[in-house]
C-alpha cells in the first residue's frame, strides 16, 4: 500500500502522534487482513464500487447493501477505520482530503493499484511486470483511439512509466452477464483489426509459452494436467498454419459495459495481435461461467449452441473445437507460469484449474478412456489437499486395473467437494453413494459404460471399532513420483492385516510384500501383526483385544461408535438390494465362460457378492431324485446329453411342468429374501425361457402358450441375455445338437427376447452374438452399469 501512495505522490505512516497532516481512511480488507479497497473517510459516495463487478445476484446484493450503508452514513460503524499521517511529494496527482478510492490489486507479479479520482482511473504499476503491462495498454489504446469502431474504449489522458491515466467509460453503463450478438460482433470487429496466417514453427507467442511451460517447477500445479498439455503439444505439427488475430486478451464481463446497444471495453493490458482466432470468445464464455456463475465444465459445454458452433467460425463445429484447443493451450500455459510465480493462491485459481483441466479432456479421448481421465482429474483435484491413498499402485494413477478401486483416507470436510466434483464431471454419467458415518462408498459410472469404485474414508473402522487414527495416517503420507499421496508402507501393512484378518479373509499374495515394512519394528502392535502375514488363519481375537484397548473404543466413544454402526446398518438396508441376471442360449454358445467372467467383474467392479444358480431356484430337487436318490440323480443329469428324454404324454408333461413351475413360483421368493435383499447378484445359467423355447430339454412337451402364460406370474429378472453364435461355430465347440436344431432354437430365442423387450419398461432383454469374448463381456458390463 505504501508503494502505491509513494507513486501517486504521498509518503504515509501509521504514526500520527504530533503529525500536522492526518487523514482518516476506511477500508474493506482481503481475507488475510490486508486492505483491498481504501477511501477517504469523508467520501460521501461508495466510489470503490467502481472497481466492483456487479455481475451476479450475490454481487448485486452486496452492492445494494454498501449503498444503503452510505445513504444512512454508517460507514464509520461498518468499515475498518485507520488514521495515517502523510507528507505531500512533488509528483502528487490527487488531494488526499478530496473524494477518491483505491483498489490495491491482486497479489502477484502483475500487481498494480487502481485509483479512481477526478472522474478518471489511474493504473499504478508496482512491479516491473506491471510497468510493462501498462506500457503495452498505452500503446494499444493509442492505436484504438485512432481507429473508427462500433465499440467504445478509454481515452488516454496521461502516461508515464508507472501511471496510466484513463477516461471513465462506465457512466450509464450496465454489465452484460451472457454472451450476446453485440459481444460476437465486437469480437469479430476486434479480430479484423489485424489478422495473419502464421506457420506454427514461426509463431513466437506459442514458442515462448512452450519454452516457459517446460521450465515450470511448482508442486502445486496438477501433475496430470501438465502431462495432458505435454501430450497435446507433442501432437502438434509445427509445419501447419494457424490464423492469428487481434484480441483483447481478457474479454470478460468485468471489463465490459453495455451502453446504448454497444459495448464499452477497458483493461487492454493483455491485448495483442498474436493470439488464435476466437480467443476472446472462448475466454468470455469460460471465465464468466467459472468465476461468476460457478459452473462446471459439464454445465458450460451443455450450452452447445454457443460452444458447438459460432458465427466466428462460420458455424463449423470442427473449426470451433480446433480453436478451442488452441485457446486452452495458450491460456493454460500463460496462466500456469503466472500462478507458479505467485506465492499465495486464491480460491479462484483452484476453480479455473479444475475447469481447464477437464476441458483438455475433450482432445484426449483418443489417448485415454473416460475412466482414466476421471482418475487423473480426481487426483489433480485433491493434489493440494491432505489425503492418503491405501493399497494404491506405484504407477500413473490412470493405469489402475479395471477391477480395482480407490481407497482414500481424507478429512471429512473434503468429502462433499470431492462428491460434487465427480457428480459434475463431464465424463461421468451418474454416481451412486452409500453413506455411512465414517465413510462414503461412491460408484462412478462413466459415459462409455465403465465404472470406478471409490471409498472416501475419514475414520478407519470395522463395525463399531475404530482401528486407528486416520488423521495420523494422513500426516504420515508419502508422495510418489507420480503425484499420489500414499499411506506409508508401515501404515499400509497394519491396515492390511486388520482389514483382511478381521473380515476372515486371507491377505492376497500381492500385498505380502508389505510385511517387510514392519520387519524391524519393535512396537507391540507390529510384533502381533507380523505373524498374520505368515499365517492368516491365526486367531483374530488377539487383534480384537488389542484394538478394544484403544481410547477411541472405550466408554462414551464405544457407545457412540456402536450407535453409529447400528444407524449405518439400518440406513443402508434398502440401498443394499441386489438383482438377477439370466443367461440363455443353446449348448456351445459360450454361456459358462461368459458367466464365469461376468461373476468376477461384478464382484470386483460392482463390489457385490455373486451366487450362480443353474436353470431354476432349485428349492425342489430334480424329479429323478425321488426315484434314484440325490447323488445318483445329479450324476446322471451331468453325464447325460440334453434333449434325450422320450416323454410324449401331455399329462406327464403337464405334471413335470407344474412341479418345476412351482419351484420357480415359490423359489423366487426364497431367492429374493435369501440373496437379493442381502445385496447379492443372482446369476442364472439358463432360466425359465428354456421352458418356453426348449422344453424338450426338461423332457416336457407342451404348447408354448402354457409356459408363456406362466411367465406372467414370475418376478422379472432385471437383466436377461441370450447368447448365440453361428451354428458352425457351435458345432465346433459341441456336437450335442444338429445344425438345424441350433438354428431353430436361435430363431425362437431371438423372437422371444424381441417380444419381451418390446413389452418391458423395466427389465432388459438383449440378444448378443458371442463371437469375441471381450466384446461380449464389455457389452454386458456396460449394459448393467448404464441401467
Amino acid at each position: 500500500m505504501e508503494t502505491i501512495f509513494n507513486l501517486i505522490g504521498y509518503s504515509i505512516s501509521t504514526e500520527t502522534k504530533n503529525a500536522s497532516n492526518v487523514v482518516n481512511l476506511l477500508s474493506i480488507n482481503n481475507p488475510d487482513g490486508s486492505p483491498r479497497w481504501i477511501w477517504n473517510a469523508k467520501c460521501s459516495k461508495p466510489l470503490f464500487l467502481k472497481f466492483y463487478n456487479v455481475g451476479s445476484n450475490r454481487a448485486f446484493a452486496f452492492s445494494l447493501l454498501i449503498k444503503i450503508v452510505f445513504i444512512f452514513k454508517l460507514q464509520k460503524l461498518v468499515f475498518k477505520k485507520r488514521s495515517y499521517s502523510f507528507s505531500k511529494l512533488e509528483n502528487s496527482i490527487i488531494d488526499l482530503n478530496e473524494n477518491w478510492a483505491l483498489f490495491t490489486g491482486t497479489v502477484g507479479p502483475n500487481n498494480k493499484g487502481i485509483l479512481y479520482a477526478n472522474n478518471c482511473f489511474y493504473k499504478i504499476a508496482t512491479t516491473p511486470n506491471a510497468r510493462n503491462l501498462i506500457k503495452k495498454e498505452f500503446e494499444i489504446l493509442q492505436k484504438l483511439n485512432n481507429v473508427s469502431s462500433s465499440f467504445e474504449v478509454p481515452v488516454v489522458i496521461n502516461y508515464n512509466e508507472n501511471i496510466l491515466q484513463l477516461s471513465d467509460i462506465s457512466t450509464n453503463g450496465k454489465r452484460i452477464k451472457n454472451l450476446s450478438h453485440e459481444h460476437i460482433n465486437t469480437i469479430s470487429e476486434l479480430n479484423n483489426i489485424e489478422t495473419n496466417f502464421v506457420k506454427i514453427s514461426n509463431w513466437q507467442l506459442f514458442q515462448n509459452l512452450k519454452n516457459d511451460f517446460i521450465k515450470i517447477d511448482d508442486q502445486r500445479i496438477p501433475k496430470n494436467m501438465i502431462r495432458k498439455i505435454n501430450g497435446l503439444l507433442n501432437e502438434i505439427s509445427e509445419n501447419k498454419f494457424i490464423e492469428l488475430t487481434f484480441s483483447h486478451g481478457d474479454f470478460t464481463q468485468w471489463n465490459l459495459f453495455e451502453k446504448n446497444n454497444k459495448l464499452a471495453i477497458y483493461d487492454f493490458e493483455l491485448a495483442s495481435c498474436d493470439k488464435p482466432k476466437g480467443f476472446d470468445f472462448f475466454h468470455f464464455m469460460i471465465q464468466n461461467s467459472v468465476l461468476v456463475n460457478h459452473k462446471s465444465w459439464k454445465k458450460i459445454i451443455e450450452d452447445s449452441t454457443k460452444l458447438g458452433k459460432s458465427e466466428l467460425f462460420n458455424d463449423n463445429v470442427a473449426t470451433t473445437y480446433s480453436y478451442l484447443k488452441w485457446y486452452l493451450l495458450i491460456n493454460c500455459m500463460h496462466y500456469l507460469k503466472v500462478y507458479s510465480e505467485q506465492k499465495e493462491w486464491h480460491l479462484q485459481i483452484d476453480w479455473l484449474l479444475k475447469t481447464w483441466n477437464e476441458a483438455l479432456n475433450t482432445f484426449l479421448t483418443h489417448s485415454y478412456s473416460p475412466r482414466q481421465l476421471i482418475i487423473m482429474d480426481l487426483f489433480d483435484s485433491i493434489q493440494n489437499q491432505e489425503y492418503a491413498a491405501l493399497k494404491f499402485q506405484n504407477g500413473f494413477p490412470e493405469k489402475l486395473d479395471l477391477n480395482s478401486d480407490i481407497d482414500l483416507i481424507i478429512d471429512k470436510k473434503n468429502n462433499l467437494s470431492i462428491v460434487q466434483y465427480l457428480k459434475n464431471h463431464t465424463l461421468v454419467s451418474k454416481i451412486t453413494i452409500v453413506e455411512r458415518s465414517f465413510m462414503n462408498t461412491i460408484q462412478v459410472f462413466t459415459i462409455d459404460g465403465e465404472m470406478l469404485s471409490l471409498d472416501l474414508i475419514w475414520k478407519l473402522k470395522r463395525r463399531n471399532l475404530e482401528l486407528f487414527d486416520a488423521k495420523k495416517l494422513i500426516s504420515r503420507n508419502i508422495i510418489s513420483s507420480f503425484g499420489v499421496k500414499n499411506a506409508s508402507n508401515i501404515d499400509t501393512a497394519r491396515y492390511l492385516v486388520l482389514f483382511y484378518i478381521l473380515n476372515n479373509s486371507k491377505i492376497p499374495a500381492k500385498y505380502l510384500v508389505y510385511e517387510q515394512a514392519i520387519q524391524n519394528s519393535k512396537k507391540p502392535f507390529d510384533l502381533i501383526i507380523k505373524e498374520y502375514f505368515v499365517d492368516s488363519s491365526k486367531n483374530r481375537q488377539v487383534l480384537l483385544n488389542f484394538i478394544e484397548k484403544n481410547k477411541q473404543n472405550k466408554g462414551t466413544n464405544y457407545l457412540k461408535n456402536t450407535i453409529n454402526y447400528l444407524v449405518d446398518t439400518v440406513k443402508n438396508l434398502k440401498k443394499n438390494n441386489g438383482f438377477t441376471i439370466t443367461f440363455s442360449g443353446v449348448d456351445g454358445a459360450g454361456k459358462s465362460t461368459v458367466i464365469e467372467n461376468i461373476a468376477y467383474k461384478i464382484e470386483k467392479q460392482l463390489r457385490k457378492p455373486v451366487i450362480i444358480l443353474r436353470h431354476r431356484p432349485s428349492v425342489l430337487p430334480i424329479l429323478s431324485v425321488w426315484t434314484k436318490g440325490k447323488e445318483k440323480a445329479h450324476q446322471d443329469t451331468i453325464s447325460s446329453l440334453p434333449r434325450q428324454g422320450k416323454n410324449a404324454s401331455f399329462i406327464s408333461s403337464m405334471l413335470r411342468f407344474s412341479y418345476y413351475y412351482f419351484d420357480y413360483l415359490f423359489g423366487q421368493f426364497v431367492i429374493y429374501f435369501k440373496y437379493i435383499s442381502r445385496g447379492y447378484v443372482v446369476i442364472y445359467d439358463r432360466y425359465y425361457f428354456d421352458f418356453i423355447n426348449d422344453s424338450k430339454r426338461s423332457n416336457i412337451v407342451l404348447p408354448k402358450s402354457i409356459s408363456k402364460l406362466g411367465y406372467l406370474f414370475l418376478l422379472k429378472p432385471k437383466f436377461n441375455f441370450f447368447l448365440f453364435a453361428d451354428a458352425n461355430v457351435i458345432l465346433n465347440r459341441k456336437k450335442e445338437l444338429t445344425k438345424e436344431t441350433i438354428e431353430e432354437l436361435t430363431n425362437n430365442y431371438s423372437s422371444l427376447f424381441n417380444s419381451l423387450r418390446m413389452k418391458s419398461k423395466v427389465s432388459i432383454y438383449e440378444s448378443i452374438n458371442n463371437e469375441e469374448l471381450d466384446v461380449t463381456l464389455n457389452h454386458i458390463v456396460k449394459t448393467i452399469i448404464q441401467a
